[in-house]
Protein backbone atom coordinates (compact mmCIF):
# COMPACT_ATOMS: atom_id res chain seq x y z
CA UNK A 1 0.00 0.00 0.00
CA UNK A 2 1.48 3.15 -1.05
CA UNK A 3 0.69 6.87 1.48
CA UNK A 4 -0.68 8.29 -1.99
CA UNK A 5 -3.93 10.27 -1.77
CA UNK A 6 -5.54 10.81 -4.92
CA UNK A 7 -7.93 13.36 -5.31
CA UNK A 8 -10.30 13.02 -8.33
CA UNK A 9 -12.07 16.36 -8.27
CA UNK A 10 -10.59 19.43 -6.39
CA UNK A 11 -14.23 20.60 -5.67
CA UNK A 12 -14.31 18.28 -2.50
CA UNK A 13 -11.28 19.69 -1.31
CA UNK A 14 -12.38 22.85 -1.78
CA UNK A 15 -16.33 22.53 -0.59
CA UNK A 16 -16.28 22.54 3.13
CA UNK A 17 -19.38 20.93 4.59
CA UNK A 18 -19.89 22.72 7.71
CA UNK A 19 -20.65 20.58 10.84
CA UNK A 20 -21.92 21.33 14.55
CA UNK A 21 -20.17 18.79 16.68
CA UNK A 22 -20.96 20.51 20.13
CA UNK A 23 -22.99 23.44 21.70
CA UNK A 24 -20.76 24.79 24.65
CA UNK A 25 -19.47 21.79 26.39
CA UNK A 26 -21.99 19.02 25.28
CA UNK A 27 -21.07 16.86 22.85
CA UNK A 28 -24.06 16.34 20.09
CA UNK A 29 -24.54 11.84 20.13
CA UNK A 30 -24.73 12.18 16.53
CA UNK A 31 -21.61 10.51 15.30
CA UNK A 32 -20.15 12.85 12.32
CA UNK A 33 -22.06 15.73 13.93
CA UNK A 34 -25.23 17.76 12.68
CA UNK A 35 -24.97 19.33 9.21
CA UNK A 36 -25.71 23.07 9.43
CA UNK A 37 -27.79 22.94 6.26
CA UNK A 38 -29.93 20.50 7.57
CA UNK A 39 -30.28 22.75 11.05
CA UNK A 40 -31.54 25.47 8.50
CA UNK A 41 -33.52 23.05 6.61
CA UNK A 42 -35.50 22.01 9.89
CA UNK A 43 -36.04 25.84 11.16
CA UNK A 44 -37.48 26.81 7.82
CA UNK A 45 -39.85 23.73 7.95
CA UNK A 46 -40.32 24.80 11.40
CA UNK A 47 -41.86 27.56 10.34
CA UNK A 48 -43.96 26.79 7.50
CA UNK A 49 -45.79 24.50 9.55
CA UNK A 50 -46.43 27.32 12.42
CA UNK A 51 -47.09 29.49 9.12
CA UNK A 52 -49.17 27.09 7.61
CA UNK A 53 -51.35 26.82 10.91
CA UNK A 54 -52.35 30.09 10.39
CA UNK A 55 -54.34 28.79 7.19
CA UNK A 56 -57.85 28.44 7.13
CA UNK A 57 -57.88 24.68 5.20
CA UNK A 58 -54.61 23.83 6.36
CA UNK A 59 -54.60 25.13 10.31
CA UNK A 60 -57.31 22.40 10.46
CA UNK A 61 -56.02 19.74 8.94
CA UNK A 62 -52.37 20.31 11.01
CA UNK A 63 -54.30 21.29 14.22
CA UNK A 64 -55.56 17.40 14.27
CA UNK A 65 -52.03 16.44 14.13
CA UNK A 66 -50.25 15.56 17.25
CA UNK A 67 -47.75 18.35 17.99
CA UNK A 68 -44.88 16.49 18.79
CA UNK A 69 -45.33 14.73 14.91
CA UNK A 70 -46.31 18.63 13.67
CA UNK A 71 -43.37 20.45 15.30
CA UNK A 72 -40.40 17.79 15.68
CA UNK A 73 -40.88 15.13 13.44
CA UNK A 74 -42.18 16.42 10.00
CA UNK A 75 -39.44 18.95 10.16
CA UNK A 76 -36.64 16.84 11.25
CA UNK A 77 -38.31 14.29 8.23
CA UNK A 78 -37.83 17.38 6.12
CA UNK A 79 -33.89 18.22 7.03
CA UNK A 80 -33.12 14.84 7.00
CA UNK A 81 -34.32 14.33 3.17
CA UNK A 82 -32.74 17.96 2.37
CA UNK A 83 -29.57 16.99 3.56
CA UNK A 84 -29.33 13.24 1.83
CA UNK A 85 -30.91 13.95 -1.20
CA UNK A 86 -28.83 15.77 -4.27
CA UNK A 87 -31.26 15.65 -7.39
CA UNK A 88 -29.55 16.23 -10.21
CA UNK A 89 -26.20 16.49 -8.16
CA UNK A 90 -27.14 19.54 -6.41
CA UNK A 91 -28.30 20.71 -2.96
CA UNK A 92 -32.18 20.34 -2.15
CA UNK A 93 -32.49 24.11 -1.93
CA UNK A 94 -30.76 24.50 -5.15
CA UNK A 95 -32.75 22.42 -7.18
CA UNK A 96 -36.34 23.75 -5.61
CA UNK A 97 -35.46 27.12 -6.25
CA UNK A 98 -34.78 25.79 -9.89
CA UNK A 99 -37.33 23.68 -10.47
CA UNK A 100 -40.20 26.32 -9.05
CA UNK A 101 -38.38 29.11 -11.50
CA UNK A 102 -39.09 26.24 -14.17
CA UNK A 103 -42.47 25.93 -13.61
CA UNK A 104 -43.26 29.79 -12.99
CA UNK A 105 -41.82 31.04 -16.33
CA UNK A 106 -43.11 30.97 -19.81
CA UNK A 107 -42.80 28.17 -21.92
CA UNK A 108 -41.54 29.81 -24.96
CA UNK A 109 -38.37 31.59 -24.41
CA UNK A 110 -35.62 32.84 -26.98
CA UNK A 111 -32.38 35.13 -26.53
CA UNK A 112 -33.48 35.33 -22.93
CA UNK A 113 -36.79 36.82 -23.72
CA UNK A 114 -40.71 35.56 -23.77
CA UNK A 115 -41.75 34.75 -26.78
CA UNK A 116 -45.54 34.91 -27.92
CA UNK A 117 -47.99 31.44 -28.10
CA UNK A 118 -49.43 31.42 -31.91
CA UNK A 119 -51.78 34.49 -32.65
CA UNK A 120 -49.93 36.30 -30.16
CA UNK A 121 -48.97 39.97 -32.27
CA UNK A 122 -44.84 40.73 -31.65
CA UNK A 123 -44.02 43.84 -31.14
CA UNK A 124 -40.66 45.16 -32.95
CA UNK A 125 -39.48 48.80 -31.74
CA UNK A 126 -35.98 48.20 -33.46
CA UNK A 127 -34.73 48.57 -36.67
CA UNK A 128 -34.14 45.23 -38.59
CA UNK A 129 -31.89 45.49 -41.48
CA UNK A 130 -31.64 43.25 -44.05
CA UNK A 131 -29.60 42.35 -46.97
CA UNK A 132 -29.31 39.97 -50.43
CA UNK A 133 -25.98 39.06 -51.22
CA UNK A 134 -24.79 39.09 -54.70
CA UNK A 135 -26.25 35.98 -56.11
CA UNK A 136 -29.53 37.36 -54.98
CA UNK A 137 -30.16 40.77 -55.98
CA UNK A 138 -34.01 40.55 -56.48
CA UNK A 139 -36.74 40.48 -54.13
CA UNK A 140 -37.76 37.99 -52.00
CA UNK A 141 -41.29 37.05 -50.63
CA UNK A 142 -42.27 38.17 -47.35
CA UNK A 143 -45.13 39.40 -45.38
CA UNK A 144 -45.21 41.54 -42.93
CA UNK A 145 -48.19 42.73 -40.28
CA UNK A 146 -48.25 46.58 -39.66
CA UNK A 147 -47.98 48.72 -38.39
CA UNK A 148 -43.88 49.13 -39.75
CA UNK A 149 -42.02 50.99 -42.09
CA UNK A 150 -40.49 49.39 -44.83
CA UNK A 151 -37.48 50.74 -47.04
CA UNK A 152 -36.69 48.61 -49.98
CA UNK A 153 -33.20 49.61 -51.65
CA UNK A 154 -34.29 48.87 -55.18
CA UNK A 155 -37.32 50.37 -57.46
CA UNK A 156 -40.64 48.69 -56.26
CA UNK A 157 -43.92 48.93 -57.75
CA UNK A 158 -47.16 49.30 -54.98
CA UNK A 159 -50.33 48.31 -55.58
CA UNK A 160 -53.22 48.24 -52.55
CA UNK A 161 -55.60 45.71 -52.98
CA UNK A 162 -59.10 44.76 -50.81
CA UNK A 163 -58.96 44.14 -47.07
CA UNK A 164 -56.13 46.18 -45.79
CA UNK A 165 -53.34 44.27 -48.44
CA UNK A 166 -50.60 46.29 -49.66
CA UNK A 167 -48.75 44.13 -52.64
CA UNK A 168 -45.13 45.36 -53.61
CA UNK A 169 -43.56 43.96 -56.71
CA UNK A 170 -39.62 44.79 -58.15
CA UNK A 171 -39.43 47.17 -61.37
CA UNK A 172 -36.55 47.44 -63.47
CA UNK A 173 -36.85 51.68 -63.55
CA UNK A 174 -38.05 54.33 -61.35
CA UNK A 175 -36.82 56.10 -57.84
CA UNK A 176 -34.99 53.48 -55.82
CA UNK A 177 -35.00 53.92 -51.81
CA UNK A 178 -39.46 53.72 -51.69
CA UNK A 179 -40.63 53.34 -48.34
CA UNK A 180 -43.81 51.77 -47.90
CA UNK A 181 -45.50 52.70 -44.43
CA UNK A 182 -48.69 50.16 -43.51
CA UNK A 183 -51.10 51.09 -40.28
CA UNK A 184 -52.13 48.48 -37.89
CA UNK A 185 -53.69 45.58 -39.32
CA UNK A 186 -52.55 45.96 -42.73
CA UNK A 187 -50.22 43.26 -44.25
CA UNK A 188 -47.92 43.94 -47.09
CA UNK A 189 -46.81 41.24 -49.04
CA UNK A 190 -43.67 41.57 -51.22
CA UNK A 191 -43.78 39.83 -54.14
CA UNK A 192 -41.42 38.71 -57.31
Amino acid sequence: MSDRLIVRSYRRVFVVDRRIYRVDRWVLPVPGGVPLRGVVYFVGALLAVLAAQRLPVLGAVLGGVSPPLRFVVVPFGVALLGTQAAPDGRATHRFARDWLRLRLRSRRRCAGRTVPLEGEAVRWHGVLATRWDADAPMLHGARIRGPARVTFAGAVSVAQRRRGRVVVRSRTEGPRGDAVVIGDGQVLEVRR
